[in-house]
């Protein structure tokens, strides 16, 4: 079981193909592995602008998508530091 204090950062990016890459890459080669996932706007940002959005209608300025803006997220893939090097070596390939 992966822990706070046991893991290791492994790779990150924006991408969810890639993160899907590695994730089946480490499935293969039996590394348990843990991704976390974090996004650009927070809950609140997120009512915020959902509440500009209804407050100023359909003949306003803007549109919901423009009040939302881009919403990204970073993968982020832990594995344990005892098969750290093993998987940085499968991903590199």
């Amino acid at each position: 079981m992966l822990t706070l204090f046991n893991r290791k950062k492994l790779y990150e990016d924006y991408s969810s193909m890639e993160i899907s890459r590695i994730t089946e890459l480490l499935k293969a080669n039996n590394i348990s592995y843990e991704t976390r996932t974090k996004r650009n706007q927070s809950n609140f940002d997120m009512v915020l602008h959902t509440s500009m959005t209804s407050s100023i209608g359909r003949g306003g300025v803007y549109t919901g998508g423009q009040a939302v803006g881009n919403l990204t997220f970073l993968y982020r893939v832990y594995v344990s530091r005892a098969d750290y090097e093993k998987a940085k070596k499968l991903i590199e390939e």
